[in-house]
């Protein structure tokens, strides 16, 4: 995904982008195409560019095992500056540095990293997931098991003796 700078007056210019999720090397886990919203606010030699990225990735519930779809969005802001300006007196961790006479800006990797740091740590099915149970393996959100549940660490049994005694 481009956008092109060369020639762009001032102001306030809006993009919005679709793109399949196979284009951006995103994995089989996301099912829809991404949909990019971005403005990019020009003045002089300095862009800001604001996108908001949304798409749906296909997950396995880290507690039940069942497969889930869930909605992923992100928001990230990139500052452009053009070299041989004001840019090298800028601090380069804030700033993205353009080479002068470059017309393109390519947005590719910068949404393609936003969108998987969206994915969540946790995957979860629901906030309640109840996940499955530890001695025979049956799902807890469909119904409860015939299992106890008290768990017995080997490992204090000795102590339970002694405060037996």
């Amino acid at each position: 995904m481009k956008i092109q700078i060369g020639g762009l007056s001032d102001g306030i210019h809006r993009y919005r982008f679709q793109i399949a999720s196979a284009r951006l090397q995103l994995g089989e886990r996301f099912i829809n195409d991404v949909v990019i919203d971005a403005t990019l606010d020009k003045s002089g030699s300095q862009m800001l560019f604001t996108a908001s990225v949304q798409t749906v990735a296909r997950f396995e519930c880290d507690r039940c095992v069942r497969a889930f779809d869930s909605p992923l969005s992100a928001a990230y802001t990139m500052v452009y500056a053009v070299e041989g300006t004001d840019a090298d007196q800028l601090d380069p961790a804030e700033f993205q540095v353009i080479p002068a006479g470059l017309h393109v800006i390519d947005i590719t990797e910068d949404v393609r990293q936003s969108i998987q740091l969206a994915v969540p740590l946790k995957l979860l099915c629901s906030e309640n997931c109840k996940g499955l149970c530890p001695t025979c393996g049956q799902d807890l959100n469909a119904g409860s098991c015939s299992c106890t549940q008290e768990e017995v660490d080997t490992r204090w049994e000795g102590l339970r003796r002694l405060r037996a005694n």
